[in-house]
């Protein structure tokens, strides 16, 4: 949201007289999205990962070196990292699940939950691994990918598609300004795919349009099936769309 606010905002002459080089960035954000703020603004973005629980990011990119967008970065000191399956089991190079953490209690990540046992003990185990409803995977080298939150996968017909993923590639359109995708009952399928369009501003644009678009960059079973044009979007107090109210 901040890096879409900025580059709204009317070009300035003095944009790029800064001091600043790197600029650490933990949202998530389109390759259009990060390449178009670099260019304007003069400063590169440094992928990182972590949450409230973990204090400060786990796994980031280093002001120096190699970098390997979109990964998130490698895992940083005083951290471990690891991907999961439903079960718990450690998986391979490249296989998606969900994304643990480990840190120093108290210190690089936290002991618990304020009051609240229960959701300490569902979240934090008792070897230390934090559970973090993160879906992701890691390269052979040791590079992390965040793929999306656990609750913005959408299951179509046994494959796990990644409501993010379609909603940054919709928002590539030139007339679309804002897109959340959600998944929908579906009797077949488990899940239907569905997709809420904000118009820019004085453009118009036909779902079958949306669709088409889709069509030409993500594969097949990524594809709304469902497309509906909003005024604007319900959101949270820090403007974040508030999915959960969408339908």
């Amino acid at each position: 949201m901040m890096v879409r606010t900025l580059l709204l905002q009317p070009l300035q002459e003095d944009e790029q007289e800064h001091c600043l080089r790197e600029i650490l960035c933990v949202l998530p954000i389109s390759a259009c999205e990060k390449r178009a703020f670099e260019q304007r603004f003069a400063v590169k973005l440094m992928n990182t990962y972590g949450s409230t629980e973990s204090v400060t990011w786990v796994i980031t990119d280093l002001p120096v070196g190699e970098r390997r967008w979109p990964s998130v970065g490698r895992v940083g000191f005083s951290y471990e990292a690891k991907i999961v399956d439903e079960g718990g089991s450690e998986l391979p190079v490249g296989k998606i699940g969900e994304i643990l953490i480990k840190g120093v209690p108290g210190r690089t990540l936290m002991k618990g939950y304020f009051d609240d046992p229960e959701q300490t003990a569902r979240v934090l185990s008792a070897e230390g691994w934090l559970r973090t409803d993160d879906k992701g995977y890691r390269d052979r080298d040791g590079w992390f990918y965040f793929v999306d939150r656990n609750v913005n996968m959408i299951k179509r017909a046994g494959e796990n598609i990644s409501s993010t993923e379609i909603e940054d590639i919709l928002v590539g359109h030139p007339r679309i300004a804002e897109a959340a995708v959600v998944g929908i009952e579906d009797p077949i399928r488990d899940q239907a795919v569905k997709a809420f369009v904000l118009p820019a501003p004085g453009q118009k644009i036909t779902a079958q349009e949306v669709i088409a678009y889709c069509e030409a960059h993500m594969a097949a079973f990524k594809v709304p099936g469902f497309v509906e044009f909003v005024e604007d979007f319900p959101r949270t107090c820090s403007m974040k769309i508030e999915k959960k109210l969408l339908g």
